[in-house]
C-alpha cells in the first residue's frame, strides 16, 4: 500500500496509512496493532501533555476513576491549551480520531495539538462517518468496531466517547458496533456516546400493552440497548425543534451537553440535571484562559461571538 505524501508530523503519516481497512478485511493482526499501537503512543505522547515531567496518569486522588469529574470540554480539531484548567473540576474529551465508513474503513487521525494538565481526567472522542459505499454487513461492522479499539490504547485516558448521527436505517448497525466494542475494551474504561436529544425523549408508557409494545420499537427507545455508562444529549443546534424533546432516558439523565454560544439554551439543560451530574462544554472556536479562569471559579463560559 502507497503511503500518501507527508504533509504534516512523520507519526501521524505512518498511522493514516496502517489505519485503512479494505471493505471484508479481518481484525487487525497483532504485529500490525503492536507497530500501530508503538506509533500512536509515541504521538500522544508527544502531543497531549502538560508543562511539567509528571505521569499523566497520576490523576487527583479525590476523584473518582470511572465517573467524569462535573465539567468535560470538549476539544474538537484545533489547537487547544488548557494547561490552566483546575483538573479536580475539569475534565477533557478530545477529538483523537474521526472514522470513514464506505467501501472501507478509514481513519484520520487527530491533526492538533493539545496541551493539559498533567492529572487530567482524559477521554478520546472517536467520529463515526458514513460515505458513498457504506455497506451494513459482518465485515464492516468489524472492521468498525476494530477501528475504535485503537483509540482505546491510547495513553492516559480513561475511556471512549463515540460521536455520530445515525439514521433509523443505521442503528442497528451501531448498536452491534458499540456491543462489539464494550466487549473488547478493559472494564475500567467508560464507553459513552453523544446522543442526539431527539433519542433521549421517552414517550410516557401507555396502559395499554399492545401500545407499549408498539411505543417500544420506536426511534425514541433504541438507546435503551446500547451497551454504554452514559449518552450525552448535545442540546444546541436546535433551531426550530428547541423543546420539542424532554430528557427522559435514563442513560441521558447524569450529563448534558452545552454550547457556549447558545447560552439561551444553558439554563434549561442544566436545570434538568441531578445534583451528581457532569456538564459537557463545546465552544467553537479554541478555549481561551479567561473561559479556563471562569470555569475553575464555576461559571459557565458564554462565548456570543460564535465560530470563527
Amino acid at each position: 500500500m502507497q503511503c500518501p505524501p507527508q504533509t504534516f508530523h512523520p507519526v501521524l503519516r505512518y498511522i493514516r496509512c496502517v489505519s485503512a481497512f479494505s471493505r471484508g478485511s479481518r481484525s487487525l493482526t497483532r504485529q500490525t496493532l503492536g507497530v500501530f499501537l508503538l506509533a500512536v503512543s509515541f504521538f500522544f505522547a508527544t502531543t497531549l501533555h502538560g508543562d511539567s515531567p509528571t505521569a499523566l496518569n497520576q490523576f487527583p486522588t479525590l476523584q473518582a476513576p470511572f465517573q467524569p469529574p462535573p465539567i468535560v470540554l470538549w476539544a474538537w480539531e484545533e489547537p487547544e491549551d488548557l494547561r490552566s484548567a483546575d483538573p479536580q473540576r475539569i475534565g477533557v474529551a478530545f477529538l483523537a480520531d474521526r472514522i470513514f465508513v464506505g467501501d472501507k474503513i478509514t481513519v484520520v487521525p487527530r491533526r492538533q495539538r493539545i496541551l493539559v494538565p498533567p492529572s487530567i481526567w482524559a477521554v478520546a472522542v472517536v467520529r463515526i462517518e458514513p460515505t458513498q459505499g457504506f455497506q451494513d454487513n459482518e465485515s464492516t461492522r468489524r472492521a468498525t468496531a476494530d477501528a475504535l479499539l485503537q483509540a482505546a490504547y491510547l495513553p492516559n485516558i480513561r475511556g471512549i466517547q463515540v460521536d455520530f448521527d445515525a439514521t433509523p436505517s443505521q442503528r442497528d448497525f451501531y448498536t452491534d458496533v458499540l456491543r462489539q466494542l464494550r466487549t473488547a475494551l478493559p472494564s475500567s474504561e467508560r464507553l459513552d456516546i453523544t446522543a442526539l436529544v431527539s433519542w433521549c425523549a421517552q414517550p410516557p408508557t401507555p396502559p395499554q400493552t399492545q401500545s407499549q409494545t408498539l411505543l417500544q420499537s420506536q426511534p425514541q427507545s433504541w438507546l435503551q440497548s446500547l451497551p454504554v455508562d452514559a449518552a450525552i444529549p448535545m442540546n444546541f443546534r436546535l433551531g426550530q425543534h428547541l423543546g420539542s424533546w424532554p430528557v427522559r432516558q435514563p442513560l441521558c439523565m447524569t450529563t448534558a451537553g452545552i454550547s457556549t454560544d447558545e447560552p439561551s439554551l444553558q439554563p434549561s439543560a442544566l436545570a434538568a440535571l441531578p445534583d451528581r451530574h457532569t456538564i459537557y462544554i463545546f465552544s467553537p472556536r479554541p478555549w481561551t484562559r479567561d473561559q479556563l479562569a471562569g470555569l475553575n471559579r464555576g461559571s459557565i463560559p458564554r462565548d456570543a461571538k460564535g465560530a470563527r
